[in-house]
């Protein structure tokens, strides 16, 4: 019913209650039966109308009765009549209020529930098609979820077995959370990325970037982790400065090589001369100059990059490698090589220059995979012997190796790749500090030995 509906049909109850008491004996009052109308017209008025409503009503039923009106009788009557009609009008309007309070109330509760299960939705729909691998775990570091890049990204080669790594620890894949106390102090304030060396289900090791974030729930802390293999990244940005390292060294050779041409012509020039002079001239001058246009030459010729000093230090070779495992270990996967680790745990410093012995490996098994291309069954294989004051450590593949191995570590050599420079850099790298770089022929495919001074302990 509409609002004018109920004024009106309320003022003609009010006029028919009137009509009634005015027309009805003295013995039977009335004046209560004008609440009907008034609570009906109390739901369409305001608040500040129904006052009003209550007086118009009290002036009626003192009009409408057949008391005597005085001031002694009158004044009391009407005030009851005006708080009564008054009163059963704020209330109803009160309750009215309440009820329509309570039901948009409920209504924005709706929407705002079915706005959050939304929002919620759309975010769970987020976490579990994201390629970047999201965890969540609690106080104790217990996995609650984890989305599908995580359980691909821990399960590694045990993909395909289904055992989930909810319900498993999170630092048994990601040994530096483990220091993360999240119910200590300042633990609900923790934003933070950090890289640190994860573990696979099958314990192979991987880079990893990590950036974590800590909150309370009602259940207790809570820690999400989104985690990032950045072992291929850190590959590629490797290959990317052996590449750089081999084109300055290109250049650098090829301008050698124009001095050497420099040279040649000046000798040239000086024979020509010869040839020129009578046989009692003066050509013993020429002679001496041809004589040190050749020891220029020589001594041009017998330059070697390793005379370049290279900054050294002490360096742990057991943590080296294990990067260098992990670097390597996805791209050794994708192609189907199978690697033999047999590198000892407790393995001695040695002097190197970390990333100048990244780059040498970096190079060395990259001709491995080269190599192992079009070989049924590959396996490459690194292993480590300590000796007296050496570290060798000796990488072999079963591939075809090398059919020139005298020709193996020059500058430009036959066979070589397109730079020309990759094996022979890696051996001036390695006399740089002391080491050394050697090819095996003795056994199948290829075999190379770096070696590296061990660094003893000043006593």
């Amino acid at each position: 019913m509409s609002r004018t509906s109920r004024i009106a049909l309320g003022m003609a109850g009010i006029v028919l209650i009137a009509y009634a008491d005015r027309s009805l004996s003295d013995a039977i009052p009335l004046g209560l039966l004008y609440l009907l109308p008034v609570t009906l017209i109390s739901t369409a008025l305001r608040r500040w109308q129904i006052p009003l409503l209550g007086i118009i009503c009290a002036c009626i039923a003192e009009y409408a009765d057949s008391y005597p009106w005085s001031v002694r009788q009158g004044v009391p009557r009407d005030s009851l009549y005006f708080f009564a009609y008054t009163a059963a009008g704020l209330y109803v309007y009160e309750v009215l209020s309440r009820r329509q309070s309570e039901r948009l109330q409920t209504l924005d509760l709706e929407v705002e529930i079915e706005a959050r299960r939304r929002v919620e939705e759309q975010l769970r729909l987020v976490v579990t098609n994201s390629s970047i691998a999201i965890v969540t775990a609690d106080e104790a570091g217990l996995i609650l979820q984890a989305n599908d890049a995580a359980e691909r990204l821990f399960a590694g080669e045990m993909t395909a077995s289904g055992q989930s790594v909810k319900g498993q620890q999170l630092d048994a894949f990601l040994p530096s959370l483990a220091r993360v106390r999240i119910g200590g102090s300042g633990w609900e304030h923790l934003r933070t990325m950090m890289q640190c060396q994860g573990v696979r289900t099958d314990q192979e090791p991987f880079l990893a970037d990590v950036w974590m974030s800590s909150y309370g729930t009602s259940s207790g802390g809570r820690l999400t982790a989104m985690i990032v293999d950045s072992s291929t990244d850190v590959r590629e940005r490797e290959e990317a400065s052996l590449q750089q390292v081999l084109v300055g060294s290109k250049l650098a050779i090829g301008a050698m090589s124009h001095e050497i041409r420099n040279i040649c012509a000046a000798i040239s020039v000086v024979q020509q001369n010869l040839r020129a002079l009578e046989p009692h001239g003066h050509g013993q001058e020429d002679f001496e100059a041809l004589s040190q246009l050749v020891r220029a030459l020589e001594r041009i010729a017998s330059i070697e990059l390793s005379m370049v000093k290279r900054h050294q230090t002490r360096l742990n070779l057991g943590a080296f490698l294990r990067e260098l495992r992990i670097i390597f270990a996805s791209s050794l996967r994708e192609l189907n090589i199978h690697l033999d680790w047999q590198v000892q745990s407790d393995l001695p410093e040695v002097w190197a220059d970390s990333q100048s012995l990244l780059q040498v490996f970096l190079n060395l098994l990259r001709n491995s995979e080269t190599a192992l291309s079009e070989v049924q069954d590959p396996w490459l294989s690194v292993e480590t012997c300590v000796t007296r004051d050496m570290l060798v450590v000796r990488v072999c593949d079963n591939g075809p190796g090398v059919k020139q191995p005298k020709h193996l570590f020059s500058p430009f050599g036959a066979g070589s790749t397109v730079s020309g420079l990759g094996l022979y850099l890696s051996r001036a790298m390695m006399r740089g500090y002391h080491g050394e770089l050697h090819y095996d022929a003795s056994g199948p495919g290829a075999v190379f030995l770096v070696q590296l001074e061990i660094a003893k302990v000043n006593v």
